[in-house]
């Protein structure tokens, strides 16, 4: 006697692949989308100066170290408390440009810590599946 049959198979309720998308996107609806990553950086590029591109290699610096204390600060925090560090960074940074006061040098700097915090979102998301747990 098969007490399961006309059930679905559990072959079927556990298939990732198949629950993968939609499981994504519901789980990380509140995370940096890449259309308003894009979109944002599309409205907002434009070229340094040239008088302001020897300082090109210091910000890049700058945003090398930035990288490395996010990095040491997100290894300290569980999941919910990463995502919620880096959105209120991307944000942050997101407002500052948006205030049109900072100089061409400055955008290239906060646009880089947006990037950073987009990519960092993004692999927290595709690797820590829903645990809480430390990264």
């Amino acid at each position: 006697m098969n007490s399961f049959s006309g059930k679905i198979s559990l072959s079927k309720v556990f298939n990732t692949e198949e629950n993968k998308e939609s499981d994504y996107s519901k789980k990380y609806s509140d995370c940096v989308a890449k259309s308003d990553y894009l979109q944002f950086f599309d409205a907002t590029r434009t070229d340094v100066p040239k008088e302001e591109e020897i300082f090109i290699e210091e910000i890049d610096l700058c945003l090398e170290n930035y990288q490395r204390s996010l990095n040491s600060t997100i290894k300290n925090l569980n999941a919910i408390d990463a995502h919620e560090f880096l959105h209120s960074e991307y944000l942050r940074c997101k407002i500052k440009i948006s205030t049109g006061s900072l100089s061409e040098i400055q955008k290239y700097y906060h646009r880089g810590i947006m990037q950073i915090c987009y990519d960092k979102d993004r692999f927290l998301n595709l690797g820590s599946n829903g645990n809480v747990t430390k990264l």
